[in-house]
């Protein structure tokens, strides 16, 4: 399918079996893409990776889920990006896309897919994977000499909370950690930045609240907004033009090529 087709239904490509995932399925009902989190994420990827997605000819997304990036990718750069994921409740909802959609576990490493991207996401996933090392190892098989990773996280293990828990995150990363599991995965790290410190107030006042919440009212109550909060809340990632220095931040994003 090409970029002008993109308006037909999508073809979900079997090639497992669906499988159950350390993910929330109710985050698919609140992560729209007009969510003020979900947009911030989009300008951070255009401000500083932007390049590296023109550049990349193959481009894939593991753990794609209901194709908030794929369909931002085909809309912004005219670019169709192939995604993978085990959640079939997720790509169900995917809109319309010009990549093609599978059913895809990596450990599998079909033959077609290993050494086959030069450029392959893996946005707010490895924090749902017990094994980060094992899964990245396994993502570089699918890279093409010198391709890239590009790692998008959850920062600081002290915002950790229900809503976390909920929607099914081992941890949230420090730079070092995030570093260190890239490094001992086969990567030569190119570049690191943190995003959205002005949310690290929000995230501690959503531990306080979310203290005796559990399942799905974590995920409703820590993520859904309504729409007036989210025109406010949009405003916030404009405070991203004033630098950290690296310092703070809520989230993380990691871009590393693989070792030859």
């Amino acid at each position: 399918m090409n970029i002008a087709d993109a308006r037909r239904p999508n073809e979900i490509i079997y090639l497992d079996q669906p499988e159950k995932v350390s993910m929330a399925d109710s985050w698919f009902d609140y992560g729209t893409a007009n969510h003020f989190w979900v947009r911030h994420r989009n300008a951070v990827l255009d401000r500083n990776f932007g390049k590296a997605l023109r550049r990349a000819d193959q481009v894939g997304e593991i753990g794609c889920g209901s194709g908030l990036i794929l369909n931002y990718i085909a809309q912004r750069y005219g670019k169709a990006v192939d995604g993978f994921e085990l959640n079939l409740h997720a790509l169900q909802q995917c809109p319309p896309l010009p990549g093609q959609l599978h059913i895809y576990n990596i450990f599998s490493r079909h033959p077609s897919f290993i050494e086959k991207y030069d450029l392959l996401m893996l946005m707010d996933v490895i924090e749902h994977i017990e094994d980060e090392v094992e899964f990245l190892i396994t993502v570089g098989q699918h890279l093409r000499p010198n391709g890239h990773v590009l790692i998008g996280v959850p920062m600081r293990q002290h915002l950790y909370s229900a809503y976390d828990k909920a929607d099914g995150h081992y941890r949230r990363y420090s730079q070092e950690r995030l570093k260190s599991i890239t490094l001992a995965s086969g990567f030569e790290i190119e570049q690191f930045i943190q995003w959205g410190h002005a949310y690290l107030p929000l995230l501690l006042l959503r531990k306080f609240m979310l203290k005796n919440v559990s399942g799905d009212d974590a995920i409703r109550q820590g993520f859904s907004i309504s729409p007036a909060a989210n025109v406010l809340l949009s405003g916030l990632r404009l405070l991203d033009i004033f630098p950290t220095f690296g310092w703070t931040g809520a989230s993380g994003m990691l871009m590393a090529r693989k070792s030859e």
